[in-house]
This record gives structure tokens, sequence and C-alpha cells, in this order.
């Protein structure tokens, strides 16, 4: 997923999406490089950025403060998110803090599948915020993307903290399940093209997801639509458009966790291949991996699900996302399920196409279903996210 963003920026474009920016959970410490802001008040609203253990931050609280905390966990990115006073607050974020809520995100100190950093720095700019403005009197999750393993983590271990959860687009199934289909994903297309991307295991360190890998994959599979069509049928979610995008960005994912492990946390010696049309000569052709255990033992860590879900946790998805398929999310749903815990979840879905293209309009929408849920309203209807 580090690269999966890039994916489908052409779809985001054109769906005129709001910016993909998360936040972690957070804890003590002090911070630096803190702007000079002053504290919430009835008639000044507070814009601040700073650094905390080497990992930039953003608040952001409006002039009439409702003393309700939003903590926000973005998506995967190449190198630690950086936050500047001079940037301006993302229109995802405009309906959560119309309605009063303060929003705080944290850039992470280390860029690719940061769960485990992603978790440590936003918990040390949680409990900051309550020592420079108050300990809020509620506080919520919101997330993207990888932003969504981050959530259903900190469901789980701090349900003592966090009141509700809004999961957007997020990776919210095991995370070595999801990643695993990639790596497949991108061994099946060695089958059909061998040696155009140079090894998968472990994959080259100058290896880059640019314009220009895309394009040599996009030639490949237009050279023969037999592959493609065979690769888009075990896929599933994408489609002739964004194939090659997501084939290169997969690759970057693998590079950057093998680099981080020093091993290969995947594994497609055991899988077979269901669903191409061209089953029995992609099985017997594909090469086989097996994963480093200790690479795989730490990709389990960083996250796997145990559904201990105490409160609400509202998960909306783009029915065509290639890069975190909406189906996923039902292994979530089934261990939260397992777990005695199936009413605190609800999976909605928007009529779109791309990785979180959600409007503003959608996620303040969503945002609503999850507030009136956790202040004891309704449990929100599975399905279509009301208009």
């Amino acid at each position: 997923m580090n690269g999966w963003a890039r994916a489908t920026a052409r779809h985001r474009r054109r769906s005129r999406p709001t910016r993909l920016f998360a936040l972690a959970i957070a804890a003590c410490c002090t911070a630096t490089g803190a702007s000079a802001t002053p504290p919430a008040s009835a008639s000044a609203a507070v814009h601040a950025t700073g650094t905390l253990q080497g990992a930039s931050w953003r608040i952001d609280i409006p002039a009439h403060w409702n003393h309700r905390l939003v903590v926000f966990f973005h998506g995967t990115t190449d190198a630690p998110v950086v936050f500047s006073p001079k940037d301006a607050v993302s229109p995802m974020f405009d309906p959560i803090l119309a309605g009063g809520y303060a929003v705080v995100q944290s850039g992470y100190s280390e860029g690719g599948w940061a769960i485990e950093s992603g978790s440590r720095d936003s918990e040390r700019l949680r409990r900051y915020f309550a020592t420079r403005y108050g300990t809020p009197r509620q506080t919520l999750l919101m997330g993207m993307s990888m932003g969504g393993a981050l959530i259903a983590r900190a469901m789980e271990k701090q349900p003592d903290v966090y009141a509700g959860a809004l999961s957007l687009c997020g990776a919210v199934q095991p995370s070595d399940g999801l990643l695993e289909r990639g790596f497949a994903l991108r061994a099946a297309f060695d089958f059909y093209f061998p040696g155009l991307l140079g090894p998968l295991v472990p994959v080259p360190r100058d290896y880059r997801p640019d314009s220009k890998t895309v394009a040599k994959i996009q030639a490949a599979l237009d050279s023969s639509p037999e592959a493609r069509r065979a690769l888009l049928r075990w896929y599933g979610a994408a489609d002739a458009k964004n194939l090659a995008a997501i084939i290169a960005s997969v690759t970057d994912d693998t590079r950057n966790l093998q680099q981080r492990l020093h091993g290969n946390p995947f594994d497609n010696a055991d899988l077979i291949y269901v669903g191409s049309g061209d089953d029995y000569a992609l099985n017997d052709g594909v090469r086989r991996y097996t994963a480093d255990p200790r690479a795989a033992a730490w990709l389990s860590r960083w996250y796997t699900p145990d559904g201990r879900l105490l409160h609400p946790l509202l998960e909306l998805h783009d029915v065509r996302d290639p890069l975190v398929p909406a189906n996923g999310v039902y292994q979530y749903a089934l261990i939260v399920e397992r777990a005695g815990h199936a009413a605190n979840f609800v999976q909605q879905y928007v009529d779109q196409e791309g990785h979180c293209v959600f409007t503003p309009q959608q996620i303040g929408r969503a945002f609503h279903e999850l507030t009136q849920w956790v202040d004891a309203g309704p449990r929100p209807r599975p399905g279509k996210l009301p208009r």
C-alpha cells in the first residue's frame, strides 16, 4: 500500500475526492517546534504544528470547540508526513471541525507500513493534546487505508480512551492476508512476463513504482490480452486502467517490507490460484516462495485484529476500491462476530471507483452516523451510505 495511493491517482483526480491524510493515537512527552498558538477559547481557533520525538503533528481546534476530540490516522506514505504551519486544513475535516470537534494527526516517524510507529507516535500526540488543551470529554478515532488497521488496534487496546471510530477505506482485515494478496498478484504477473521487473525476492533496493515502471507493465499487459484477463479475473478488484499501477505499487510495498524486516514476510507456496480462467497453467508455472519466519511474525503482529471491539466502529468503503477491496472488510466483521461483538461493527459503502475517493460531504455524513450511534442513538444500517 506504500504506492497504492499513487495507483489510483487518476481515479481520485477524476472523482475530485478529498486528499488522504491520517492520524494516529498519541501519548505523553513534550513538544518541540510547536507553533505559538494560544489554547482554544470561544473566540480563537487553534491551528498548531510541531514535533514529538521525531514525528511531525498537526492540531486543529475550532473556536466553538465542544471539548470532543478526533484522532486521525493517515495511510501509507513513502516518507513520514511533515506538517507546515502554512498548510491549509484539508477539506475532508471541514464537516468535523464545523461540528465543533478538534482534530489531531501525527505524521508518524516512519514511512511505509507504519502500524507500530504510527500507534506509538499518535498516542504521544493524544496525551500531549490533553496536557496542553485539557482532557476531552470524548475521544473518537478516524482514519484512512492503513489508518483503518491503526483504528482497529487502538479500539482493541484502549477501549477506556476511545468511544468510537470511523474507518474510511480501511485495511481492517489481517494485514498479512491483505499484503500477501498483492505479493501473489506480482508472482502471477512474473509467470506471464518472466524477468520484466527483476526478482521478487528480494525486490531490488533501487526499484521505484514510477511512471516509467507503470508504462513498462502496461505495455506488457497490452501485448498479451489473455494474460491481462487472467490476472484481472484472479485479482478481482482492478480493471484494465489501473492494473499496471497496482502491480507496480504492490511490488514497492514488498520491497519496503523486505528491507525493513531484513527478510521476506510473504508466502505463496501453499496458495492455489483459482478463478483466473488459466488456473492449471498458472498453478503449474508460477514461482513459489516461502516467508522468512521472523519477518512474517512481525507482519502478523502489526497487525492482526482480535475482534475485541467494545465500542462502535463504522467502516465506509468505495465498492470499486482496487487497493483495499471492499469485500476484504468482511474478514474483520467475522473476527468481531466470533469475539461476540458484532453489534459494534457496521460497514457501509458508496457507489464509487478508486481508493478513498470520498467527498467531504460523504465523510461528514458517515461521521454523523457514527456520532449519533456513539451518543446512544440508533445503530447505522449496513449497506449504502444514506444521503
